[in-house]
């Protein structure tokens, strides 16, 4: 039967040139390389090389094969790769959420009910998003929206409403309710990677925003600074900034519901998180 090792060396000759300069980057002697190839031979029953007194060439037949070696070490590199993958994917739970806030509960009940899986997370949105999860990049995905698919169950998250956050002395501070209109001209501290979030600032052409790549460097500015921000009713009941105040926005666009989608064919896998979901659901208080 032929080794791997046997294509590799052969490979490798072809490379190099000729043997010497082969068994110098393989770490062998020129007999020991010469003797793998006089048993690849016999395997194949060919000759690979023309032998002079002084000197080895490799023929027709040996370049033929270093064709198909080539193919063949591709084609097994290619499969400890997948294989590999696999496992992995057998280990891992991935989510591809649309929005940060989503990330921040899934994450911990994941962890608990999953204890002996890898969680890895992603925030993107995009026109195609739900190709994350039909074309099988991720386990589960967070939509905007419920998906009319069959092959697709969704369960509700939450529902996430957008403020505005001021300090006391700001003019707008008096207002108990606001819309994103009366934000036209404002200077807003804002950060730069929202997912589907950012269709609002994408929609205030009139709005100055003052981007943060950091959430941790957005959060102290707000601390110190007079502009306004956006946040949500998932942040402020955890909000420890000082002297802020919350006014709700109450354009439809600034509210969501988020769901939990994962593939039909992965209901087995997902039926803790299910369960978790649904309970977590009925436990909610009534949204006012």
């Amino acid at each position: 039967m032929i080794e791997m090792y046997q294509l590799r060396q052969l490979v490798a000759i072809a490379d190099c040139g000729n043997l010497s300069k082969a068994a110098e980057q393989l770490h062998l002697s020129q007999p020991a390389l010469s003797r793998t190839m006089k048993n690849l031979e016999d395997l194949l029953g060919v000759p690979l090389f023309e032998r002079g007194k002084n000197k080895i060439e490799m023929n027709e037949n040996g370049r033929l094969a270093v064709e198909y070696a080539r193919k063949v070490l591709e084609d097994a590199d290619l499969l400890v790769e997948r294989v590999r993958a696999f496992d992995e994917s057998q280990r891992t739970i991935s989510v591809c959420s649309c929005a940060p806030s989503p990330l921040w509960m899934l994450i911990p009940a994941l962890s608990e009910l999953y204890p002996n899986m890898k969680i890895s997370s992603e925030m993107k949105y995009h026109d195609n998003f739900l190709n994350e999860l039909t074309k099988k990049k991720c386990h589960l995905l967070v939509m905007p929206e419920a998906v009319d698919n069959p092959e697709i169950k969704c369960i509700k998250l939450f529902e996430e409403q957008l403020y505005l956050s001021v300090p006391p002395a700001h003019p707008l501070s008096g207002y108990f309710e606001i819309s994103l209109q009366d934000l036209e001209g404002e200077t807003m501290l804002l950060f730069h990677d929202l997912g589907y979030w950012s269709h609002i600032h994408n929609e205030m052409k009139n709005t100055r925003f003052i981007f943060q790549q950091e959430l941790d460097s957005l959060t102290e500015l707000i601390k110190v600074s007079a502009l306004p921000a956006f946040t949500s009713s998932l942040i402020i009941p955890h909000d420890t900034t000082p002297n802020r105040i919350y006014i709700p926005i109450t354009d439809e666009s600034a509210k969501v519901t988020f769901y939990c989608c994962y593939r039909k064919d992965d209901a087995k896998r997902f039926k803790e998180l299910k369960i978790y979901l649904q309970n977590r659901n009925q436990e909610l208080p009534p949204k006012k």
